[in-house]
């Protein structure tokens, strides 16, 4: 029975994991502990974990503290997400199912020094002078936690293996259950020699130092930085597994907040732990198990028949029994059955000619059905239906929230007592799809009769129910919607609107109800013109709201036609853009002019100079390309501070914009240097008068902050087309290059690049 029980509630589960769940769902991630110690001391140590990882990562986490049988029950059932345990178990749980591997390997602290290892140790009373060897433990009784305690009892195990002892065979293995049981043992006399993991003595000893005097360790290990005492080698310390079904994002994050664990923070301190580490090697482990022969890599010892009769003869008894029970039982329900043949004959006829989908119900469970409910659940025939009940063709959970099974019991209990009951229900048909129909049960027995007979007619109401949630969730999505939605009549004028058209406009909805919506200045009611021939109109426009602030929007209108094609409404969706538009203009700014001038810098400069070329080519027109350098512009900036060199740069740059026409690009390419494109240049002579104000107005008095300063400028320039064929880069070095002259023939002139002049 509780194998069926268990079957059903994993089917259940598996139904609702295909009912994606809410986005404000938050199921809690359960955290499933081996309790090595006494529950109450492992909540206490584990609590405050569970804690900082339900923190981390956005999620309630469950902390399950549960033995080895109790891991394996929940691991069986899929109740735990992430599982922190010994080795050993790790091996054993690994080869049962399938695992997504180790995420965590634990790191143990004591006394301020870390480790990320285990092994076991093997103590006796201190009184018991005849046990000081490994030799010692023959013939001894043994107490441990389990035998799939890797520091309890498999590590000290392999290491008596390894001297020539078997404790499976010549000694007595007293299996307690826990590490302060095996103490407790020791202390009482109840077993010779106990076998503990390394650090548990040393935690008992804090609260009972008596301990350290009592007991004594057998076969102690040197082992270097180890803060634990030894009797066998080490191990790789316990690590965190996740489950397969736990999702990506939720593994990442808690692996993250695993690896982030510091040693001082309140729950690794609480869990006597220095945090985590990236997942060990645990060969070491495996290697132990097989060689110990231990599970998962025991053998099953073959059994002859004999053999299983005097293992299990209670339970062949039992077997022998149950089955002359169930030919006794099949008997007796021959003779029943042959009862109920004409009441199911005179019912059979009754529902089968029935045009709407008809059962009959005999405690719960379909004994009876027509053709039109195999149809209406999509099912391969009746007998798929018959044995089952309402239950089994529904979701866990109905929409009320009720488990329907529970649901569907309350509902036949009042049928029972005589009542008619009409219910909403929701079904899953075979191919995964839900169907509501409307049920109504109705007893179909006299009254005072030992069996009741239930009848259950179903109406299939699936169309109105999606009407009624396309209507709900269109109206949820209309009240909800952060984007302004407005509804208008066919002339345009609004009949509805959401919360965020008030937000965005300052229009109450009894201001803007009967009024035009926000539209184009330019457009106006053509945009309902536009979307009332083309479907929909989509555009950006600036509005002026009534307090004055000024607006971009991005408007949708689209049509909404009647069965006949008529138009019957619009329906428009705008938001407000301002702020990106903005920011787009912001960003164009800073990546196209220089913050300090507000000139074009170098890469606009290159974008307009290659325009200026091709429209030159085109229409056999000549340009220049000056640059300009300022001169002795360094003293001044070390003089008077980069405040008043920038100062000079902003004063300069205006002069130098004021000389030029409006045509011509003044850009600054950076530093003190400056570059300009003259167009429509058809006489030289009054480029060279150009460049000669320009050299008067840089070499003019200039005030920055309480100083006059004078500067010059050394200017070069070349001109394009040339004879050969060259680019914007290229027209670009060559009037640097004329710059460069400029300065050696003695600065505050200008010259011209020829093909002559050397780099």
């Amino acid at each position: 029975m509780k194998a069926l029980v268990l079957m059903l509630g994993l089917l259940a589960c598996q139904l609702a994991a295909l009912v994606p769940a809410p986005a404000w769902a938050s199921s809690p991630v359960t955290l499933g502990i081996y309790t090595s110690r006494p529950p109450a001391i492992m909540r206490l140590r584990f609590e405050p974990l569970a804690e900082y990882l339900a923190q981390a990562i956005g999620q309630p986490v469950e902390l399950k503290l549960m033995n080895e049988a109790e891991l394996d029950q929940a691991l069986a059932a899929n109740r735990l997400d992430f599982i922190l345990t010994n080795p050993s178990h790790f091996l054993i749980i690994r080869s049962e199912r399938s695992l997504s591997g180790v995420l965590a390997t634990l790191i143990r602290r004591w006394q301020g020094v870390a480790t990320a290892s285990l092994g076991g140790v093997i103590i006796a009373a201190t009184e018991r002078t005849d046990i000081e060897t490994l030799k010692d433990l023959v013939g001894r009784t043994l107490a441990a936690p389990g035998i799939h305690s890797l520091g309890g009892y498999q590590a000290q195990a392999l290491e008596l293996q390894q001297v020539g002892l078997d404790i499976g065979r010549g000694n007595r293995i007293k299996l307690v259950g826990s590490h302060d049981r095996v103490i407790r043992a020791v202390l009482a006399g109840d077993a010779d020699v106990g076998f503990i993991r390394t650090g548990i003595l040393e935690q008992l000893a804090l609260t009972r130092p008596e301990l350290l005097v009592k007991l004594k360790v057998i076969n102690t290990q040197r082992l270097t930085g180890f803060p634990f005492k030894a009797s066998t080698r080490l191990y790789p310390e316990w690590p965190l597994l996740a489950l397969p079904h736990v999702d990506d994002a939720i593994v990442r994050r808690t692996a993250s907040a695993l690896f982030a664990l510091e040693p001082g923070h309140p729950a690794a301190e609480a869990a006597n732990i220095a945090g985590f580490l990236p997942p060990a090697d645990y060969q070491a482990v495996e290697y132990l198990a097989r060689s110990l022969k231990m599970a998962p890599f025991d053998k099953v010892p073959e059994l002859t028949w004999v053999d299983v009769l005097h293992q299990y003869r209670l339970w062949v008894f039992t077997v022998v029994v149950l089955l002359l029970m169930l030919v006794a039982s099949s008997l007796w329900l021959y003779k029943r059955r042959r009862q109920l043949v004409g009441e199911q004959r005179r019912t059979r006829r009754l529902m089968m000619s029935w045009p709407q989908p008809m059962l009959v119900i005999r405690r719960g469970v379909f004994v009876d059905c027509n053709r039109a409910a195999v149809e209406l659940l999509g099912v391969g025939g009746r007998e798929v239906l018959l044995g089952g009940d309402v239950s089994t063709f529904s979701p866990e959970l109905q929409p009320d929230g009720q488990d329907s099974r529970h649901k569907m019991q309350a509902l036949f209990a009042t049928a029972d007592q005589g009542e008619v009951c009409q219910r909403e229900w929701l079904f899953r048909r075979a191919d995964g799809s839900d169907i509501w129909v409307d049920m109504t049960v109705a007893p179909a027995h006299e009254p005072g009769e030992a069996r009741s007979l239930l009848l259950c007619s179903w109406h299939d109401i699936t169309d109105r129910r999606q009407a009624e949630q396309k209507q709900r969730l269109a109206a949820s999505v209309f009240d909800n919607a952060r984007e302004a939605i407005f509804i208008t009549d066919q002339y345009g004028m609004v009949i509805d609107v959401n919360e965020a058209y008030a937000a965005i406009t300052r229009q109450s909805k009894s201001e803007a109800l009967g009024k035009l919506p926000p539209l184009p200045l330019d457009e106006g009611s053509g945009v309902f013109q536009s979307a009332r021939t083309s479907g929909f109109w989509r555009g950006e426009f600036g509005l002026m709201r009534h307090d004055g602030e000024h607006l971009e929007l991005a408007l949708t209108l689209s049509r909404v036609c009647d069965d006949s094609g008529a138009v019957t409404h619009f329906v428009g969706i705008f938001s407000d853009v301002t702020h990106s538009k903005a920011q787009e203009h912001k960003l164009r700014t800073l990546a196209h002019y220089d913050s300090l001038t507000g000139l074009p810098n170098r890469v606009l400069f290159t974008d307009r100079l290659n325009q200026a070329m091709a429209q030159a080519r085109r229409h056999d027109l000549r340009l220049a390309v000056v640059y300009i350098d300022l001169d002795e512009f360094k003293p001044v900036n070390d003089a008077y501070g980069h405040e008043a060199g920038d100062m000079l740069l902003i004063e300069t740059a205006e002069r130098l914009r004021q000389s030029l026409r409006e045509e011509d690009t003044l850009a600054r390419m950076g530093g003190d240097e400056f570059t300009a494109i003259i167009l429509n240049m058809d006489d030289e002579a009054d480029l060279e008068g150009l460049l000669s104000r320009m050299l008067v107005a840089v070499a003019a008095p200039a005030w920055v902050g309480e100083h006059q300063v004078e500067v010059s400028a050394s200017i070069g320039y070349s001109v394009f087309p040339q004879q050969t064929a060259i680019d914007g880069d290229q027209l670009l070095r060559q009037a640097d290059q004329a710059m460069y002259q400029a300065k050696q023939q003695g600065k505050s002139c200008f010259r011209r690049f020829f093909p002559d002049i050397s780099a």
